[in-house]
């Protein structure tokens, strides 16, 4: 038995008894194998080691715990009683043990990661569903929340690591770039634009315009855009998801001018995706608190999203227009 010199409390009639661990080792060996001598055999020790062990259990508990009748040790009634007790602790110890094993293994854990919708539905989950074939011992907690609560739980440390698709400027967060690609225009493929082999903005002028908040760094890119252009006018439709970007121009809404990530990911029959010009960089990052060392099952994770960010950028096919480009991970 492992950490054999702690002491731990068994209650018996609603009394606490402090024994150390290799006392109650001893103690059940000998209620089990029946005698001194098997139960110094079963541990490998010597019988005056077993008696002595014995003795000072019972100066612990306070009470006798067996009794020489005929030259034999019989346990009281107590002894007996703690036997069922001692039982529950050791099948508790060999579960840690265990535990611990896996941990060592990296065969076990627990990693948490968060991110903003459209990056978690795309990138993280399948990567979530790669991992958990792999490693089933792992218990995996995934949150979808916006760009700002993501680095507020990781810096909390709430989280192992978090995807977001925006900057976070914080000293204590360290940020990677995982992916980098240009604001894109999407339409309909009936739309007199669609053939277009960019969108600049005097040719966005009287288009409704389909664009992602201020707050964000592509939606604040956009406006600068259009005001450096000497276009002075407000975005008609406001949204905070790629998802309800597209979901839009499908129904014939307008124009969207967003990042190209969820495009990349998953590109929908009847849209197109043009190139926005001037051309603004987008970043998908991964952030980490700077002060907290990453575990391995957490390195694991980002590995298959890293996979699967390049499957995806790989499945772009021969269309050439949108142009992704892959961040070699930092050793």
């Amino acid at each position: 038995m492992v950490w054999a010199s702690y002491t731990v409390g068994i209650f018996l009639n609603n009394q606490k008894l402090w024994m150390n661990l290799r006392q109650l080792e001893v103690l059940r060996a000998v209620l089990r194998t029946g005698s001194l001598s098997a139960a110094a055999r079963s541990l490998g020790i010597s019988q005056p080691a077993v008696t002595k062990s014995i003795r000072l259990a019972e100066q612990s508990a306070g009470f006798v715990l067996f009794r020489r009748v005929h030259n034999r040790f019989v346990p009281s009634g107590e002894a007996l009683a703690l036997l069922p007790e001692i039982e529950r602790l050791q099948g508790d110890l060999d579960s840690v043990q265990s535990f611990i094993g896996k941990l060592r293994d990296s065969t076990a854990g627990t990693v948490t990661v968060a991110a903003p919708g459209s990056i978690s539905n795309e990138f993280v989950t399948p990567a979530i569903v790669q991992f958990a074939s792999k490693w089933p011992g792992f218990q995996l907690r995934t949150y979808v929340l916006p760009a700002v609560r993501v680095a507020e739980m990781v810096l909390d440390g709430q989280a192992d690591f978090g995807i977001v698709n925006q900057a976070t400027d914080n000293p204590y967060l360290l940020s990677e770039t995982l992916c980098e690609g240009d604001t894109i225009c999407v339409v309909k493929r009936e739309h007199p634009l669609s053939r277009k082999s960019t969108l600049s903005v005097p040719e966005l002028t009287d288009q409704v315009l389909i664009c992602f908040s201020e707050e964000s760094s592509n939606g604040m890119l956009v406006r600068r855009a259009l005001r450096e252009s000497g276009v002075m006018r407000r975005i008609d439709f406001v949204v905070n998801q790629a998802q309800q970007a597209l979901d839009l121009v499908q129904q014939g809404m307008g124009v969207a001018i967003i990042d190209p990530f969820l495009w990349v990911a998953a590109p929908r029959s009847g849209l197109v995706a043009i190139p926005f010009n001037p051309s603004y960089s987008n970043r998908i990052r991964i952030i980490r608190a700077r002060e907290r060392p990453r575990s391995r099952g957490a390195s694991r994770l980002e590995q298959l999203i890293r996979q699967t960010l390049r499957e995806r950028v790989a499945g772009l096919g021969a269309s050439g227009r949108i142009q992704i480009t892959i961040k070699a991970a930092r050793r």
